[in-house]
């Protein structure tokens, strides 16, 4: 009995998120832990430039991409992004996207493989994911425990199980960063103050942050070209003609000797 009701716990459906996450970005403690996430994301993102990059389900406004010309918004209807779309369905063509951001998508998504795939589609060749996702080891982690907010049902996956993830979609890990080492605090003022953990922490690339940040890049496949068929004509073999003896080669072979 026990373990049908742990079995329906699992499987029961989650509620979509976006919105009460958004909400709480607005707090106070959101506001500490964006500005954590925005020192990480900005530098990362004034690296890559081209056409399109996508925000999927921002809970926060989008940082600026300086070299990428447009920037496009697209979730959940509870948030105010310019297109409305299901995790499991977007409304992009296949390789058409130089950067896709997921900040804390996959945390609270109704099933973080279905964003995950969809995300990898639309990536180029050659083109970049970023993932910011909550990480559970940290001083961050232990306050989602003792919350009764929106971060009681984030998901809070590993970093290691989502590269995994990323290598069988095709891409290939290049940088993973932590950051939000800070704890979030009621006092803004001590917050600041504790800006030099912040620094030192990220000096020391110590995996002990609120916050991690994958980048990974989609591999380009080359192209192997279709053997052809050579088709190589053998004629038959005919037997050689062999010289007969004449009479006169015989009467030119006696006038030699004659002449010897």
């Amino acid at each position: 009995m026990k373990l049908q009701r742990f079995s329906d716990f699992l499987s029961r459906p989650r509620k979509v998120l976006a919105g009460p996450l958004a909400q709480w970005f607005l707090t106070d403690k959101g506001q500490q832990l964006a500005g954590m996430e925005r020192e990480l994301l900005e530098p990362q993102l004034k690296r890559h430039f081209g056409s399109y990059i996508v925000h999927y389900n921002p809970p926060v406004a989008m940082a600026a991409a300086p070299s990428i010309r447009h920037q496009v918004s697209l979730g959940d209807p509870q948030l105010s992004v310019e297109m409305l779309c299901a995790e499991n369905k977007w409304p992009i063509a296949l390789n058409a996207v130089d950067v896709v951001v997921l900040q804390h998508s996959l945390d609270f998504a109704l099933s973080p493989h279905d964003v995950l795939r969809e995300a990898a589609h639309c990536v180029r060749p050659g083109g970049h994911l970023i993932i910011l996702g909550a990480h559970a080891w940290s001083f961050f982690g232990l306050y989602r425990y003792f919350t009764r907010g929106v971060w009681k049902h984030a998901y809070c996956l590993p970093p290691a199980r989502i590269t995994d993830w990323l290598g069988v979609l095709g891409f290939s890990l290049e940088k993973r960063s932590f950051g939000a080492y800070r704890p979030l605090l009621n006092c803004t003022k001590l917050h600041h103050k504790l800006r030099w953990l912040e620094r030192y922490a990220g000096a020391k690339k110590a995996p002990l942050g609120g916050c991690y940040m994958l980048v990974a890049r989609k591999m380009v496949h080359g192209v192997h070209p279709q053997a052809q068929s050579l088709k190589i004509s053998v004629q038959p073999l005919r037997p050689s003609v062999v010289a007969a003896h004449t009479p006169h080669q015989k009467n030119l072979k006696h006038s030699e000797e004659h002449d010897r």
